[in-house]
């Protein structure tokens, strides 16, 4: 058996995953804009986990003119 099909049935060699599960784990999300050479126009989505940004989006929800 070669260990790739092991890794896939043994879930406890699958640790590695843990990393990819909780990188999109937050406790709050807000809605800011950039404050860095930023005229305050784009507003982005922000997550954070124990205060710390850990990943963010482009909110797209802007109104219709």
């Amino acid at each position: 058996m070669s260990r790739w099909i092991q890794e896939t049935v043994d879930p406890a060699a699958r640790k590695w995953e843990e990393l990819y599960r909780n990188r999109f784990q937050h406790d709050k999300r807000v809605r800011t804009t950039h404050g860095v050479n930023c005229t305050g126009s784009c507003s982005w989505e922000v997550f954070v986990k124990d205060g710390i940004v850990t990943w963010e989006f482009q909110a797209t929800d802007y109104p219709q003119l």
